[in-house]
């Protein structure tokens, strides 16, 4: 018996099977008959895993079945979309994806097979929600993804992958590459925002505003504090969520560019993180009133992604990729916790990824590279309780400075375990 056999075409079967289930529910609920359901879509699974298997004997075998699977497909849609309201091929593509499900399995590939299963129930599932989506999509929206589109799929490819100047710090393909992870991590968080809302809750928007910029969130709330002296807690759940946030946010990007330095910065990043979100709990267990408009502040958050913010953060990048190479070569990593210590008062992402690519082309090892990082998110989370001692609440200040106080000492103490 042929265990590899019967496994490619178990994995066919039950990934069709999944997307047939769906199809079987939207037919029930529309009270309409579509095309295919459980049976059918179980079987082009199948017909996919057998076109594969017979192709390994002649190639013809393959092409003969696709050719005469997509004659039933067109012959389907024609005699459908002569029905009442039936104007759609939606379910005549997912069978025609099936069938490639199919194939893929015959190949073993079956993390890609499985991952694209899921993309297309997700798609026909949630048909809904993706138009009402994209019925409130605004026109800036739009222009962001075409812009995001354009510097991630055409800039980037053409751009050389190799180091020029002293020390080689200029890459023009990594920083670009940085360039495209940020504005990916800012605009999905965008995204996310204003599909949940600021009304599911002050703290997910918080944590949501996080990934787009604690820093931005706030100097936004340290004004408004001021207007609204008698609100507290409100601006403390914000503010932590928003900060905790950040430092997942650093995982996100380290695990992106050098997943060897992930291991190291677990310990630190969670400890803060975590630390924050639970202190957090306390200040949103405890009543007080919120008004609306620190609720919709995060609604009204504009578009974060824009190309020349997008430049400027690129050229932050090579700059702080040569001094941290500078400093590590003349002061050692005294100088590099001073870079570390500068960086973090304006932004942790450029020193975050310049860290991880050091580390990445063995110019910086292990330990430094995570109690710089470290540095850069303490020194950027300090700057908060600065902005509102500042420009904000005293009261917001004092208990700010309390909370956060606390998430550093944990993340200092966390360093002595890495």
């Amino acid at each position: 018996m042929n265990i590899d056999l019967l496994k490619e075409f178990g994995v066919a079967l039950a990934l069709a099977l999944l997307v047939g289930l769906e199809r079987e529910q939207k037919n029930k609920a529309d009270n309409h008959d579509h095309f295919g359901g459980v049976r059918t879509f179980g079987l082009i699974g199948l017909l996919g895993v057998l076109a594969y298997v017979l192709a390994q004997t002649s190639i013809v075998y393959l092409i003969l079945i696709t050719i005469g699977f997509f004659g039933l497909l067109i012959v389907s849609y024609v005699i459908s979309s002569k029905q009442p309201n039936n104007v759609g091929m939606t379910s005549e593509v997912a069978a025609l994806l099936v069938y490639l499900l199919g194939i893929l399995s015959g190949m073993q590939q079956y993390v890609l097979a499985t991952a694209i299963a899921l993309v297309i129930v997700g798609l026909l599932h949630f048909k809904h929600s993706w138009h009402n989506w994209a019925r409130h999509i605004q026109n800036k929206e739009m222009i962001a993804a075409l812009q995001f589109i354009l510097i991630a799929f055409v800039v980037l490819p053409i751009l050389p992958n190799q180091g020029f100047g002293p020390y080689d710090f200029f890459n023009p393909y990594v920083a670009w590459l940085m360039i495209v992870l940020i504005s990916a991590i800012s605009y999905a968080s965008y995204i996310a925002i204003k599909l949940l809302g600021a009304k599911r809750g002050i703290g997910m928007t918080g944590f949501l505003a996080g990934f787009i910029s604690s820093t931005a969130l706030t100097l936004s709330f340290s004004e408004q504090s001021k207007k609204n002296s008698q609100v507290v807690n409100p601006y403390i759940v914000a503010i932590v969520v928003a900060s905790s946030a950040m430092f997942f946010r650093i995982l996100v990007e380290v695990t992106v560019i050098n997943p060897l330095l992930l291991e190291f910065l677990l310990i630190p990043m969670l400890a803060m993180g975590f630390t924050g979100l639970l202190v957090t709990g306390y200040f949103w267990i405890k009543k007080e009133n919120t008004p609306t408009d620190v609720q919709n502040n995060l609604a009204e958050i504009e578009n974060p992604f824009s190309l020349l913010p997008a430049l400027k953060f690129g050229l932050f990048f090579v700059a702080i990729s040569f001094i941290t190479k500078a400093a590590n070569d003349y002061f050692g990593h005294e100088g590099l916790y001073a870079t570390s210590f500068l960086s973090g008062l304006v932004d942790v992402d450029a020193i975050t990824v310049s860290m991880a690519n050091s580390v990445k082309e063995g110019t910086l090892t292990m330990k430094p590279a995570v109690v710089a990082v470290t540095i850069a998110a303490m020194t950027n989370t300090v700057i908060k309780v600065g902005i509102f001692a500042l420009f904000g609440s005293k009261k917001v200040a004092w208990r700010l400075a309390g909370v956060l106080g606390l998430v550093l000492t944990v993340g200092s103490v966390s360093l002595w375990f890495v």
